[in-house]
């Protein structure tokens, strides 16, 4: 097979592995990336006025596969008729450096994302977490409400969207699956849910402050997971405690901080700890039951490194994808 290359549309990728196994892939990725066993990088780079394209790399030592994974943003696509954004991956192998697979990776991206900040979440929240707000209806929205069923004791979900029938939907489609209550609420109603979530959690591509401090119970966790302004800014200013991914990427990127940043209120040094420094034990998490925590995230390396090349050894071993011929 060494002069073809595998192709994996979006719906042969989702045949390969179940959320509760991504979960566990992520895991293995973040805690490699802890301790120094995942080498990455990303970049953001702008299109003209059109938007970006942000290349995104990643190895772990030891693995048989590396990979590069692109992800475009284009917000005026919807006008012409196209998706705003665009997601592939090439897989490498290891030993050789030959690229092996090519593959549709939107799929990938959303449970990725929802099984780190599955991981993340039962490292931060509080121990009793049973309550969590979802702000999004969309594929991201539906895939954290799996991850998080898969390892948190829910006792109730609350889904919140501007489009109140998308979220209505989402509850209809997974209430009765997972075994508890999950709730469509509408936009205006949102202040109810945050104050009852220990979770909350937004995935928006809103533009505008959503969650408030004063909402916010004691121990709640809030996870920020997108680059537009969800948060009122008094709820990073007032947490006890701020977490981010990497500061390098979400510093400049995320509105929050760049508005705070720009009146001298918030900086690198206000920031608790860089989630792979709490996952390797070099700065502590959780220390009170009532700490109000803000994880704020663009993505690190670690998970995909595990993810990844799982997905594509799943892929050949249950047949999927198209052979297409390699010259080199």
């Amino acid at each position: 097979m060494n002069d073809t290359l595998l192709y994996l549309t979006e719906d042969e990728v989702a045949r390969t592995l179940s959320v509760a196994e991504a979960i566990a892939l992520a895991e293995k990725g973040i805690r490699a990336d802890a301790a120094g066993g995942v080498v990455g990088d990303k970049f953001y780079m702008p299109v003209g006025e059109h938007g970006f394209i942000k290349p995104f790399a990643g190895y772990l030592d030891g693995e048989e596969y590396a990979y590069v994974k692109t992800f475009s943003f284009f917000p005026g696509n919807p006008q012409v008729g196209k998706p705003t954004t665009s997601s592939l991956v090439l897989l490498f192998e290891a030993r050789t450096g030959l690229p092996v697979c090519l593959m549709e990776a939107g799929w990938v991206t959303t449970l990725k994302t929802a099984a780190s900040s599955t991981v993340t979440a039962q490292a931060l929240a509080w121990p009793g977490a049973d309550t969590a707000v979802i702000f999004g209806a969309g594929q991201q929205g539906e895939m954290h409400l799996r991850a998080l069923a898969e390892r948190f004791a829910l006792r109730r979900v609350y889904v919140v969207d501007v489009d109140l029938a998308r979220a209505e939907a989402l509850a209809r489609r997974w209430g009765p699956r997972l075994g508890f209550p999950v709730e469509a609420v509408p936009y205006d109603e949102r202040e109810r849910a945050v104050r009852d979530a220990d979770l909350v959690l937004t995935l928006t591509t809103g533009d505008e402050p959503m969650v408030r401090y004063e909402w916010l119970k004691p121990g709640a966790l809030v996870l920020k997971l997108g680059s537009y302004q969800e948060l009122d800014l008094e709820v990073i200013r007032r947490a006890d405690k701020v977490v981010v991914d990497r500061w390098k990427y979400v510093g400049p990127r995320v509105p929050e901080l760049k508005m705070l940043a720009a009146e001298g209120a918030f900086g690198p040094e206000d920031v608790h700890a860089e989630w792979p420094d709490i996952v390797a034990g070099r700065a502590a998490g959780r220390e009170r039951d009532d700490e109000i925590i803000v994880y704020i995230a663009l993505g690190i390396w670690g998970a995909y490194a595990a993810i990844l090349p799982e997905v594509y050894r799943r892929a050949v071993a249950q047949g999927l994808g198209t052979r297409l011929p390699r010259t080199v």
